[in-house]
């Protein structure tokens, strides 16, 4: 025998099929138009909802964009921008930094001619350790004098035009110059060493000199039209010679010789004698 939940079933599911049926009939005969105008008000909202994210999407997929998209894109731009702003202020404050510096040196050294420059180029062929700078004979630069950035020497003049010059860095394998540590006083010449693969050395140190790691060398003022005092590096190495009874130290530099967008000239008359060593 049948439970009374089974027949309860079957009868539900009977008038399921019957109520069906009557509804296919009615609509095939166009009776249950006085229905459909209340339940399309009824759910036309949501058929409106999800018709606007089809479209979305599609308009996605078809690479039409949409306003989301095109908000995203204008924050791009704008963040671009301001990174092209930023950049362009970090290099105005390096030229800034180095014009304060100039006039630092100056202030430093009232006695002394200064000509600011601006870099315009380095050794396009990588070859050398030079500067070409937009100052030349017109400005009273002649060749030998010394460049710096500030009180740090950078290098000498080499070769001069009437609205250009040439500058040899102190690093080039050419350079070479009088200097004198600032502690113990010993003295040296000092040569660039780029090209061999190293930055700046102070050789012909007498043997019995104290000189010590961390201290300073300058100009010694003995080479000509360079005046004293000028930073050329900190000493980093020393190497004492037995047989040849003299001393040589490594410098490190005390600035970027790649970063310099301007330096000075310090004119000069003065011709003191050259110190002249045998390398």
């Amino acid at each position: 025998m049948l439970t009374v939940n089974l027949r309860q079933t079957i009868v539900l599911i009977f008038l399921f099929v019957v109520v069906s049926t009557g509804l296919i009939m009615l609509d095939s005969q166009d009776r249950l138009d006085w229905l459909r105008s209340p339940a399309s008000q009824i759910f036309s909202p949501v058929v409106w909802v999800f018709d606007r994210i089809g479209t979305g999407a599609g308009s996605i997929s078809s690479g039409n964009p949409t306003e989301l998209e095109v908000e995203l894109e204008a924050v791009k731009q704008e963040r671009d921008q301001l990174l092209s702003e930023n950049a362009e202020l970090r290099v105005l404050e390096e030229e800034v930094e180095q014009l304060r510096n100039q006039l630092d040196f100056q202030n430093a050294y009232p006695d002394l001619e200064p000509v600011p420059a601006n870099v315009i180029s380095e050794d396009p062929k990588g070859v050398e350790r030079i500067l070409i700078i937009d100052q030349g004979r017109n400005a009273g630069i002649r060749t030998g004098m010394a460049v710096v950035s500030p009180e740090f020497f950078v290098g000498q003049v080499t070769n001069v035009d009437d609205h250009r010059a040439r500058v040899t860095l102190i690093l080039d394998a050419a350079a070479q110059i009088g200097g004198i540590t600032q502690d113990s006083d010993a003295e040296g010449v000092v040569y660039g060493r780029w090209q061999a693969g190293g930055l700046i050395e102070m050789r012909h140190i007498d043997a019995d000199a104290e000189v010590q790691v961390g201290e300073l060398v300058v100009t010694s003022g003995r080479t000509a039209r360079v005046p004293p005092g000028l930073i050329i590096g900190r000493i980093s190495e020393v190497d004492l010679d037995v047989q040849a009874d003299t001393q040589t130290v490594m410098l490190t530099p005390m600035l970027d010789f790649r970063a310099l967008q301007s330096v000075t000239v310090i004119l000069s008359d003065d011709v003191p004698e050259e110190v002249e060593v045998e390398d």
